[in-house]
């Protein structure tokens, strides 16, 4: 999952061969919906599509859980109800949106929405009226900074992602995406990721 757009991730998917579906999640749909963060960030679905566990990166620990999980026999996992989930469409985000003006959430899922659709500008306005309606909540920072980066606003978008991180000083989500902005030569370099930058950056900024 990344949130920066296809052109920055195809060419990792191309240089390492993966052959795995990659989303790209520009409006941060998926973190979002599921409160995340930090990455790396694992999850197992069953068969049956529900979430069955949930850990960071790959660990010893997330392993063995995996590996109890596929020891369940397939009657125990077909027995779990599926869960349903339903989409709406831009139209009925409007609308909910319009019905209800000061739900924040409802704001927040039409920005997301409308980014997706490409319409900026209306997402950026959302994203405004959702800010002065919740001015501490974080997501909406860094929901404003995912629309100006999809505009090229680099620098822009590090303004609000920076004050996202100041409202969420310990999501290292958002933390990552600005280190990606401002040192890109450490995540899409030809090396790879240099994760002990990475470790290095996380220890100074713990201090």
């Amino acid at each position: 999952m990344d949130v920066q757009g296809p052109e920055v991730v195809a060419p990792w998917v191309k240089k390492y061969g993966v052959t795995f579906p990659v989303a790209v999640d520009t409006a941060d749909v998926f973190g979002a919906a599921f409160g995340l963060k930090a990455i790396p960030v694992s999850f197992l679905v069953d068969e049956v599509g529900i979430v069955r566990l949930q850990g960071g990166g790959p660990s010893k620990e997330f392993r063995a859980q995996l590996e109890e999980v596929l020891r369940e026999p397939v009657s125990a996992v077909r027995g779990h109800p599926r869960e349903s989930a339903t989409a709406l469409s831009l139209d009925e985000l409007r609308a909910r949106a319009a019905r209800t003006p000061d739900d924040v959430d409802a704001r927040l899922a039409l920005a997301q929405a409308l980014e997706r659709a490409g319409d900026y500008a209306s997402a950026i306005a959302e994203c405004e009226a959702a800010g002065r309606l919740r001015p501490a909540d974080a997501a909406i920072p860094f929901t404003h900074g995912l629309v100006l980066l999809r505009q090229g606003k680099t620098n822009d978008a590090l303004v609000r992602l920076t004050q996202a991180r100041d409202l969420d000083s310990g999501n290292w989500r958002i933390r990552k995406q600005i280190w990606a902005l401002e040192h890109p030569e450490k995540f899409y370099g030809t090396n790879g990721i240099d994760w002990n930058w990475q470790k290095e950056q996380i220890a100074r900024e713990k201090k």
